[in-house]
């Protein structure tokens, strides 16, 4: 641990007193080159030089202190110097303190202002702070950003963070089921803002003026009698809410999304809305609710991938049998399509043959099936559906059921000749 420098402690305008003391006592008892004492003419021409050297360095510096320009902001800057210096020599003559239990501590945000807040009452702060001042016991008014300047009797009270603020918290619940959860809440707000002024562009944040008085006096206590300030307030009333929903709903409830929205979104915005109604009053703007992820132990976890898994084979299985059901009634079609095309063409020839003289039919019905069977193997719209097996096999069974038809046909018909003839040479 690096050791704190001591600070050093200055005099302040003893110093410029002490300097002209000893220049007029030097130049009292300098000599010339004859020998002759100067007495107190040198003495008043080193006073006169030191102070007129003093004044115009003072005016010099007095312009890099104050922000204001003109005579006005020398007038200002030299005014803060002569006050630095009066007040180190009046810290000089007051009698230390040497007891550690009067010692004052300023919180940390104050203690990060600059010095010469302390010294000079006047200096600058960032464009994201805000001081809010008082008087007594009383409050005055806010300063900042910028260039503060604090007036007789002013203190510094708080000091007021302009930016977007977020805070979380963890909440552990038991679910309607009795499976314990953990999430957190997370809540992000800022001091409430006011329109943009065209008197103001190069504020950074445009906070509301009202808005630094409530935030700087609504401190509360917590259960264990700690202090929370205003950056505090909003998480332990956002972190009780989803702690008293989530009991309501179940784990699947918690995790399964309907049309788009979950549980745990409605609880969101239901959170959003009250502690928006509640802080608003008090100058505090709230941007967004966040609520974190559920985490489940291992034993429940491990449940929720086997029913998971469960649930997506039975989804499998069920499309697996949804395609060969599929894949068979397509098959079917392409078969009953086949045989309707070939039975089609079959029957055409056979009436175009039947109007033909000189022709034997059973010669032309082979002829024709043989064709139609051919143009039937060759269609690519059945071989789309049907497997080249498939098609082969159709094709055999239907020459040899129409082989079988006509056959019986022909020898009946060759009967019927071979009687006729007999009967006319009979007669």
């Amino acid at each position: 641990m690096i050791p704190k420098p001591k600070e050093r402690k200055e005099w302040g305008i003893f110093s410029l007193l002490l300097t002209l003391l000893l220049l007029i006592f030097v130049g009292r008892f300098l000599r010339d080159a004859h020998g002759i004492p100067h007495q107190w003419l040198v003495s008043y021409s080193w006073l006169m030089i030191a102070s007129i050297t003093f004044v115009l360095g003072l005016i010099y510096y007095a312009q890099y202190i104050s922000p204001l320009h003109g005579e006005e902001g020398w007038a200002d800057g030299l005014r803060l110097l002569i006050e630095a210096y009066v007040e180190l020599a009046e810290a000089r003559l007051e009698r230390p303190k040497t007891s550690k239990s009067t010692k004052t501590f300023l919180p940390p945000d104050i203690e990060s202002l600059p010095a010469s807040l302390k010294s000079l009452n006047a200096g600058f702060i960032k464009g994201h702070q805000v001081l809010a001042i008082t008087k007594g016991s009383s409050y005055v008014r806010p300063a900042g950003p910028g260039f503060v300047v604090l007036y007789k009797g002013e203190q510094i009270w708080r000091v007021i963070d302009l930016r977007l603020q977020r805070r979380s918290q963890t909440v552990l619940a038991k679910t309607r089921d009795g499976i314990p959860v953990e999430t957190s809440v997370s809540v992000t707000f800022q001091i409430k803002q006011r329109p943009f002024s065209s008197h103001e562009p190069d504020l950074l944040y445009p906070f509301d003026r009202d808005a630094i008085f409530h935030v700087s006096y609504d401190d509360t206590v917590d259960e264990q009698g700690n202090l929370l300030p205003w950056t505090r307030q909003l998480t332990p009333p956002a972190a009780a809410m989803l702690a008293n929903e989530i009991p309501n709903h179940s784990l699947n409830e918690l995790t399964n999304m309907v049309e788009g929205v979950t549980p745990l979104a409605e609880i969101k915005q239901t959170i959003t809305r009250h502690i928006t109604r509640r802080f608003a009053p008090k100058g505090i703007k709230v941007v967004g609710v966040g609520i974190g992820g559920l985490k489940l132990p291992s034993s429940v976890r491990d449940q929720q991938f086997l029913t998971w898994q469960t649930d997506w084979l039975r989804k499998i299985r069920v499309e697996n049998a949804s395609g060969n059901v599929e894949a068979i009634r397509r098959i079917k079609q392409a078969q009953a399509r086949a045989q309707i095309e070939i039975i089609e063409n079959i029957t055409n020839s056979i009436n175009a043959m039947r109007q033909e003289e000189g022709t034997e039919l059973p010669q032309v019905i082979m002829l024709r099936i043989i064709k139609a069977l051919e143009d039937a193997a060759s269609d690519g719209s059945i071989q789309a559906f049907v497997p080249q097996q498939l098609i082969a096999g159709l094709v055999r069974d239907a020459s040899s059921q129409m082989r079988s038809l006509v056959e019986p046909s022909s020898l009946d018909s060759g009967r019927l000749g071979t009687d006729n003839e007999s009967a006319e040479e009979e007669a």
